[in-house]
């Protein structure tokens, strides 16, 4: 039993079928009871096709047995050590499949101890879903659960002394001092769809009514008409914190920032109205219940809905809670952004990004959304991006603008103000 040869030195097909079958079975078997129990996971020409083979090699081996018992290969007179030596073999095989199985399936402290290791485990969870069908596992898991309530220390009897927050980015916007108006988050990131770094910086104003719309002493869309520096803009309106905002009308890419593109609404006032210049988006801006407004309407819409301040630009980024770009996980074109948004609880973020620089590749349309929702606003839009994008805080610039060769202060005809 040994070979798989004869006594003559041939092939002996007999005892390779048993050779053989000593491994195949012990594994269709248990590959039959994982089947078994999760009938619902694999389809059923794989299901009879293991069944099938299970069957072949039981009665290859059975029949090879028999075989050899008839020709007086196994049981023969001249040698009885050998004849009970391989009924032992056969036996204890027997017995180890069937305790094998009476093991995993008909102990329960075995059961419950195999369940509960593997099913609380990441890598090891398959073990489990793969031999038991999920109303043993729940049954185990039931079981496993021990009544503490009497145990338990009442609510009203627990203090608090720190806040708990969903996560690290509610952390970020939620955590400050009683009072403060403004903070500033450090943001950075990889470019969705490729590897290129990003880092930018996100103001967040807690008090949604202190962002007004302000404009360059000389914008405007008459004769002369020309724009300022943010900074110089944040200095003539006493602002905490200044972001560029709407496009303007910028003749082979050398315009003095001076005529802003469609509707502009300072303090509740139509200030402005020339092309629009981008094919999407619209309003944005704020309304006298000093609410994010973000919607694709006239001027005399925009009047009637009592808006307060307002640029015309886009695309808008998340609308109601619905991320514009989610589906968009491929690289698209990055730059220097800029973006303002609003959470539900009124909070404001201004959110720039650099771009074209060693620090920073630039942000998508769909990073920048992706950056607005991981904070929570549930309205966002896009600003005008490229070396227009830019932040002061007490009118010093705190990121790089830059115009694709050098830093860049550029003219801009109007900008986001925070004033207290």
């Amino acid at each position: 039993m040994c070979g798989i040869k004869s006594s003559e030195g041939k092939f002996d097909t007999c005892k390779f079928f048993i050779l053989f079958s000593l491994f195949a079975i012990p594994f269709l078997i248990a590959l039959e009871v994982i089947i078994q129990n999760n009938s619902n996971k694999f389809h059923f020409w794989f299901k009879y096709s293991v069944l099938f083979f299970l069957i072949l090699f039981l009665f290859l081996f059975f029949i090879s047995i028999i075989h050899m018992i008839v020709k007086k290969r196994i049981f023969n007179k001249h040698n009885v050590v050998h004849k009970f030596g391989v009924l032992f073999v056969v036996i204890s095989y027997v017995l180890e499949i069937f305790s094998v199985i009476n093991l995993v399936y008909y102990n329960e402290d075995f059961k419950r101890w195999l369940i509960s290791s593997s099913i609380g485990s990441i890598h090891y969870k398959h073990i489990a879903t793969s031999i038991y069908d999920e109303d043993t596992i729940n049954e185990v898991i039931d079981s496993s659960f021990v009544d503490i309530s009497e145990d338990i220390i009442p609510f009203e009897d627990i203090f608090y002394d720190d806040e708990i927050y969903a996560n690290k980015y509610e952390e970020e916007i939620l955590e400050r001092e009683e009072g403060t108006l403004y903070k500033i988050i450090k943001v950075s990131g990889t470019t969705i769809g490729a590897s290129y770094h990003y880092e930018g910086y996100m103001a967040v104003i807690y008090d949604p009514s202190k962002v007004r719309l302000a404009k360059s002493s000389g914008a405007g869309t008459f004769d002369g008409a020309y724009g300022e520096t943010l900074s110089t803009i944040s200095r003539k309106n006493d602002a905490i914190i200044a972001m560029n905002a709407g496009g303007f009308y910028d003749p082979n890419w050398n315009s003095n920032g001076g005529i802003p593109h469609g509707d502009v609404f300072i303090n509740g006032i139509l200030d402005s109205t020339y092309v629009r210049g981008m094919g999407d988006g619209g309003i944005i801006g704020f309304d006298k219940n000093h609410q994010l407004i973000l919607s694709n309407m006239s001027t005399e819409e925009a009047i009637e809905r009592g808006i307060r301040d307002a640029v015309d630009w886009g695309p808008f980024l998340i609308v109601d809670g619905n991320n514009q770009f989610k589906n968009v996980d491929y690289y698209t074109w990055a730059c220097a952004r800029t973006a303002i948004g609003q959470r539900a609880d009124g909070i404001v973020l201004m959110l720039v990004i650099d771009g074209l620089q060693d620090h920073s590749k630039g942000a998508s349309y769909a990073d920048m959304a992706y950056i607005m929702e991981k904070y929570g606003a549930i309205n966002a839009a896009n600003l005008d991006g490229g070396t227009s994008t830019s932040m002061t805080v007490n009118h010093s610039y705190i990121n790089s603008p830059w115009n694709g060769y050098v830093k860049t202060y550029r003219w801009l005809p109007n900008a986001w103000v925070v004033v207290e």
